[in-house]
């Protein structure tokens, strides 16, 4: 539809934009139903299946090996193909690997399935921040790319908390990964019926907000096409020297270093050195999760205030997630020092609240520092995360095997899981979200 069509002539701005807005944010909540269906699960189905820790930790792996390994063309599908066909298509195929993981029980088609829902989910967080730089003023960014990060986290923390009550409630294992599978399907066929790839092509989109969207104050849209075609080289050699494009790569690798026990082993964890049952194991494992939501969201908040009142993308983006990383390190150390599992969980919490605010600061820096490639830096930036998710979870599951048997400190993993966060903090001093790659 042109853009001076007469059905856009209006003093008020539509609000398509935030119809967007939460159709991407409930798609990475229900992408978490079924990445981490198996965090909760993990103990049911080493019994189920006979076993081990260091097998369920490669299982889990897989999926993140094949997360890691499509982060680069999933945002690569949605500049090709526009993010309507290519989101609908990945929602739709996650799905189906789902559905294949219930009904396998030889570990090698398990890692096939797992492996595969990781290829496809790949390009949910690239074309996702595509979307935000397509549909969001660049005033509303901060705040936008905080709701899908909580929308994810919401996800994670809804996940192992209904998955441990479902199977307290004698539900299979099977069945649940098997229900936890329509959702997305009915999300993309929502999503393909209400969604167009560019507000241009809306034609519920008036003069109004389209004028809001493209006319951000310091954003210059005009040269987005050539990321069709600018040479590949050319591209690839001013990633590889974007001191700024490291630094976000080190702090997601090290930020979901830590998370990545929340979302896998945490429940098992907590399982295993306090011997509560799996539903107050599910509330319990849900709290951290549930704080890095509030982070997210007050992180959102507080990165479009500090840019408004200080006009600094630097104190806005670094500053703020240096400051946040470190406190959260300190509260996750001081964890150790707890007595329960239910004050344990309480501090970790508290300190994941904190790194939930680095999540939008990421997004919002790497929209900042990718310019018109930012679904090929998020999809960088998302990739060294994913090797973090790759490597922890089998690291862990072998250190759980090596603790069981030695009866080693638990206190351990708590105290790695701190260091991580340092690491992060330290990184965010590399990252000048005002210098654009292009």
């Amino acid at each position: 539809m042109s853009h001076d069509s007469p059905d856009r002539q209006a003093v008020q701005p539509t609000n398509v934009r935030w119809v967007v807005l939460a159709l991407v944010a409930f798609a990475a909540a229900s992408a978490y139903l079924t990445r981490y269906c198996i965090s909760a699960a993990n103990t049911t189905m080493q019994e189920d299946l006979g076993f081990d820790n260091s097998q369920m930790g490669g299982l889990m792996s897989s999926f993140m090996l094949g997360y890691f390994l499509f982060q680069i063309p999933g945002g690569w599908l949605g500049t090709r193909f526009g993010t309507r066909a290519a989101f609908v298509v990945i929602a739709i195929c996650w799905s189906m690997c789902n559905v294949w993981t219930a009904a396998a029980s030889l570990m090698g088609m398990l890692w096939a399935s797992r492996f595969m829902l990781g290829v496809f989910q790949a390009g949910m967080t690239p074309l996702s921040a595509k979307i935000v730089k397509d549909w969001i003023p660049l005033s509303r960014r901060g705040m936008s790319s905080s709701i899908i990060g909580a929308s994810m986290s919401l996800g994670s923390a809804l996940t192992v908390l209904l998955t441990g009550w479902l199977l307290e409630q004698e539900f299979g294992w099977r069945s649940i990964f098997a229900a936890y599978s329509l959702v997305a399907i009915v999300w993309a066929l929502v999503f393909a019926w209400f969604f167009r790839s560019t507000p241009r092509d809306h034609a519920s989109v008036n003069e109004a907000e389209l004028e809001l969207i493209e006319r951000s104050p310091g954003e210059d849209s005009s040269n987005d096409d050539q990321e069709q075609t600018e040479s590949g080289w050319s591209l690839t050699m001013q990633m590889a020297g974007s001191l700024s494009l490291w630094g976000l790569c080190v702090q997601s690798f090290f930020r979901a270093a830590g998370y990545v026990f929340f979302a896998t082993w945490f429940f098992a964890f907590l399982e295993y050195v306090y011997h509560i049952e799996q539903d107050q194991a599910g509330v319990l494992n849900s709290l951290p999760l549930i704080a890095v939501v509030a982070g997210s969201l007050s992180g959102g908040v507080l990165v479009d205030r500090l840019l408004k009142t200080t006009g600094s993308k630097w104190i806005s983006r670094s500053g703020t997630a240096f400051v946040a990383m470190t406190v959260c390190g300190l509260l996750t150390m001081a964890s150790a020092w707890t007595e329960t599992a239910t004050q344990l969980s309480v501090v970790i919490a508290i300190g994941a609240y904190f790194s939930g605010i680095g999540l939008p600061v990421a997004w919002a820096a790497t929209i900042d520092v990718g310019g018109r490639h930012t679904a090929v830096a998020m999809g960088i930036m998302n990739m060294a995360g994913c090797l973090a998710g790759a490597i922890m979870p089998y690291v862990l599951g072998s250190w759980f095997d090596d603790i069981q048997e030695s009866g080693g400190d638990w206190n351990h993993v708590i105290f790695l899981h701190a260091a991580f966060y340092f690491v992060c903090a330290v990184s965010w001093l590399m990252v000048n979200p005002n210098r654009r790659i292009d």
